[in-house]
């Protein structure tokens, strides 16, 4: 049986980011890659904090992101700290067992 990560054919980056320094500027944790799917969208969503936004990418991947994370499409300069996209809302996709099987990343 095929699984959702069967689809994932680009690579994403990711960074956490652990706090600021003292002049203000983000600290970021370890670079990761992961498979994903990114596709162009155009859909209002809320955050977390209840505000909407219109989203220009939702990322499909298995990848552990949450909100702290900050992401890089495929092929964007991962040291250009500005071409760092902050995710709007995560959604966490179970299968059957409760086990996420992969999340939807609105940015």
């Amino acid at each position: 049986m095929a699984s959702p990560s069967d689809r994932f054919h680009q690579i994403i980056s990711y960074a956490l980011v652990l706090g600021r320094d003292v002049h203000g500027k983000p600290v970021l944790g370890h670079g990761c890659t992961a498979r994903a799917r990114v596709q162009p969208s155009r859909r209002l969503i809320r955050d977390a904090g209840g505000n909407e936004h219109l989203a220009s990418h939702v990322v499909y991947t298995d990848a552990p992101l949450t909100l702290q994370h900050r992401l890089w499409l495929p092929g964007e300069d991962t040291a250009d700290f500005n071409r760092a996209r902050r995710p709007a809302a995560v959604d966490e996709l179970v299968d059957g067992s409760g086990a996420v099987s992969f999340r939807k990343v609105w940015l």
